[in-house]
């Protein structure tokens, strides 16, 4: 099994052979590491490298024992191919080979939004399939909003995916009959929730609503500032709409409510899915799709600062959103389920952070049964 740094010597370097003084593997590798230990913006990575420089010196080749600059940085986040960064992070990833439920959510980088008010409007946004187990990271893509949506990005993550009757749970943008045929085809499954961007199938599973369910489960969420009593029931789904929809086998209905922000809420959502599991399954992965939201991206714009990164150009901020991937599994794979604590443990032990770049892989393997 290949470490990070295999893949990430895989990527070409952009600059012009003359003038360059610091290796690209070089630069990348230290841009981790700072995130590692909570330097999140390019300037922040330049004092960490700063600070470092000495110890940095006993594991890396840098030229006169000095480090690359802000500039340095800078100019190769420019410049650098983001789809090749992209591949080094899938390809390092599908090395660990174990099954578990995949959300998949995309998430929008706020400093790179312009002219939000209008039609012209446009971002970068990173597309995740996040692990709901092992809270892993385990393959990423990125769109631009002015040139292609979501969908189809995630259409093409889904045939490079390598693990069969791997189980996905997406939002409702994706209740797509070509999404869900990929899905089938490449021998997985899927839950997705129905809403009205697909009619006919919304009335289908509210008439059928109206009998009996085969099986039903209820459960309690407790947060801050909420209470939420949930229950889940299924039916088999009715033979037309199977027809139209591959792999289709069960509509599902979750009804929630409770108290949030001391305020009575009530509302019911339904989902398609491909899976005859029992209701207590299938409720777990329903649950499962806010960690991607709750434990990922939480922590990219809370902790790892990704939203006020202060880059504005869609290129070099999709370049660090995917450095903070990297930095975010690598902290998960070393056990740290609080990456805060990861921070605090990693900081100023560089050899510590050196050994996690080059072993790092995943501890526990999650089965899917039944």
């Amino acid at each position: 099994m290949n470490h990070l740094i295999h893949y990430l010597e895989q990527i070409e370097d952009p600059r012009h052979k003359r003038g360059i003084r610091h290796q690209q593997l070089s630069i990348l590798i230290i841009m981790i590491l700072a995130i590692v230990c909570g330097y999140t913006g390019l300037r922040a990575q330049a004092r960490f490298a700063r600070a470092y420089q000495k110890t940095l010196g006993e594991f890396l080749p840098l030229p006169r024992g000095k480090v690359p600059s802000y500039w340095t940085l800078r100019e190769l986040v420019k410049s650098i191919d983001f789809k090749q960064v992209c591949q080094a992070f899938n390809d390092w990833m599908a090395q660990y080979f174990y099954q578990e439920g995949i959300a998949i959510d995309g998430k929008s980088i706020k400093s790179t939004v312009t002219s939000s008010q209008d039609s012209h409007q446009n971002f970068v946004s990173l597309v995740s399939f996040f692990g709901q187990q092992s809270h892993l990271v385990r393959q990423v893509g990125i769109l631009e909003n002015n040139k292609t949506s979501e969908i189809p990005v995630v259409q093409q993550l889904f045939d490079s995916f390598r693990i069969k009757k791997t189980i996905f749970t997406l939002d409702a943008l994706h209740c797509q009959k070509k999404t869900v045929a990929t899905i089938i085809r490449k021998q997985n499954g899927y839950i997705i929730p129905v809403k009205k961007n697909q009619p006919t199938l919304r009335r289908a599973i509210e008439d059928t609503a109206k009998n009996s369910p085969l099986n039903a489960w209820s459960w309690t969420q407790k947060g801050h500032g909420h209470q939420t009593h949930c229950r889940l029931k299924i039916w088999e789904a009715t033979e037309p709409m199977k027809a139209q929809w591959a792999g289709l086998e069960r509509f599902i209905s979750v009804k929630r409510h409770g108290i949030r922000n001391k305020k009575h809420f009530d509302s019911t959502t339904y989902y398609i899915t491909s899976e005859t599991l029992s209701s207590y399954r299938l409720a777990g992965f329903v649950r499962g799709h806010r960690r991607i939201e709750n434990n990922l991206h939480w922590t990219k714009d809370v902790i790892l600062n990704e939203d006020n990164c202060g880059i504005k150009e869609p290129h070099p901020a999709a370049i660090l959103g995917i450095l903070r991937n990297i930095a975010f599994n690598l902290l998960q794979m070393n056990g740290f389920k609080s990456i805060t604590e990861g921070i605090c443990a990693m900081n100023s032990n560089v050899e510590r952070l050196w050994k996690i770049i080059t072993h790092s892989q995943p501890k526990i393997a999650y089965i899917l049964d039944g």
